[in-house]
């Protein structure tokens, strides 16, 4: 699914970049690639990927910084993030999380979880667009062609907003999203922002009539 997709594959070890990119291509993905932050960057400036995959130990920029610059600019915000990463513990991973990356991978790496995280990203980023098109269309049609400016979720923002539509409570989101309910907080936080609404109440309503959660 969606194996055309084009992958930036940001890391400073030419051995493990040239790696992952052996595998997306061998799995029919287009690979585009960047030594660092810094031509992360110059690259997505030049040709705009669907996902991105990013070490975070980099020299000039590191994996948070360009994560960071990333989400600053709305164009890029829906590009989908995921950290590759030798700094696997623990609490780096629920840094990462927190951050609003959509993965968190360890390495040295499995293909097959590489692979299996990237085609989850994927679809939960075209379910997203689907969505996105659908209530731009439902706008337009009903009030002449005026389309109201896209809500920036991530997709892990989305999934977090769809189990509060479903009435479950942060340590609830927690357990099914196996993350720490501070996370959870964080994200909560973070859709609420993003909305431009005050409590959860308004959130959930604010989903439903914009069809924000429709396949």
């Amino acid at each position: 699914m969606h194996q055309s997709a084009k992958i930036l594959v940001v890391d400073d070890e030419s051995v493990i970049r040239d790696s992952i990119a052996e595998i997306l291509q061998l799995h029919g993905y287009q690979v585009l690639t960047a030594g660092n932050g810094i031509e992360g960057l110059d690259v997505i400036r030049q040709d705009i990927p669907e996902m991105i995959i990013s070490d975070i130990m980099m020299p000039e920029m590191n994996g948070y910084q360009f994560y960071q610059r990333v989400r600053s600019n709305p164009e890029w915000l829906w590009i989908p993030f995921i950290f590759l990463s030798a700094k696997g513990e623990g609490e780096d991973i629920r840094f990462g999380k927190e951050l609003g990356v959509e993965d968190y991978l360890k390495k040295p790496f499995d293909a097959d979880d590489l692979l299996a995280a990237v085609i989850g990203c994927l679809k939960r980023f075209h379910q997203l667009e689907g969505s996105r098109q659908k209530d731009a269309n439902m706008h337009s049609a009903d009030k002449g062609g005026e389309i109201p400016d896209f809500v920036p979720l991530t997709p892990r923002e989305l999934d977090v907003l769809r189990l509060m539509v479903e009435g479950k409570n942060n340590a609830e989101i927690a357990e099914e999203l196996f993350v720490e309910p501070s996370t959870i907080k964080t994200h909560v936080s973070n859709v609420l922002s993003k909305l431009g609404v005050s409590n959860r109440v308004k959130a959930v309503r604010f989903a439903l009539e914009h069809h924000l959660l429709q396949n």
